[in-house]
Formats: C-alpha cells, sequence, structure tokens
C-alpha cells in the first residue's frame, strides 16, 4: 500500500463513526415521571438508542423510557407487562430524546 492509501483508510476509519446514528441523551423514567439521561459515561464506545415500552390494559399499565445499548431489545417491561396481562410495544429510536 502507498503511504497516501494508508493516510486515506485512517482518515476514514476516524471519520466514519461520526456519520453514524446514535443516541447521547434519552429520557429515562416510568409514566410521567421522567428525566433526561446522558446514555454514556464517556468511557465506552457503545452506540445507543433511545426505547420506549408501553404496556396497556392488565392490571397496572405503565410506561416506561431508558436509554439501551443498540443491540439489546426492550428487556425491563415485557415481563412485567405479561405478569400482569397487559399488551406490551416497544418502540427504538436513535436521536437524542427521541422516546417522549
Amino acid at each position: 500500500m502507498t503511504r497516501m492509501t494508508v493516510y486515506l483508510l485512517f482518515l476514514l476509519i476516524a471519520v466514519l463513526p461520526l456519520f453514524t446514528e446514535s443516541a447521547k441523551f434519552c429520557f429515562s423514567g416510568q409514566n410521567n415521571r421522567y428525566t433526561k439521561k446522558q446514555c454514556s459515561t464517556g468511557g465506552d464506545d457503545f452506540e445507543y438508542t433511545c426505547q420506549k415500552f408501553v404496556c396497556e390494559g392488565g392490571r397496572a399499565p405503565f410506561v416506561l423510557r431508558t436509554c439501551a445499548r443498540k443491540n439489546q431489545g426492550c428487556i425491563a417491561g415485557p415481563r412485567t407487562c405479561k405478569f400482569s396481562g397487559g399488551q406490551g410495544s416497544c418502540t427504538k429510536c436513535d436521536a437524542d430524546t427521541c422516546n417522549n
């Protein structure tokens, strides 16, 4: 490889992460008690997504909002929702505070 090719490859690797969609801030909390939260502490390089889990019907309907790694599904709410006899749905989004 030529020096120019190596330089361009290094530049591409350095700039590419800037173009990936990932949330830095999400709302976190339950029902109408939620606040803006920073997803990463800065010490990791994981990509985050905002999640909103809505449980309707059943004995105890609720809404959960949180940050999660992109490769994780909604893991906090489904079991609780099913146990209470409700029907749940999870939405994910990659923009900051998009899980309002």
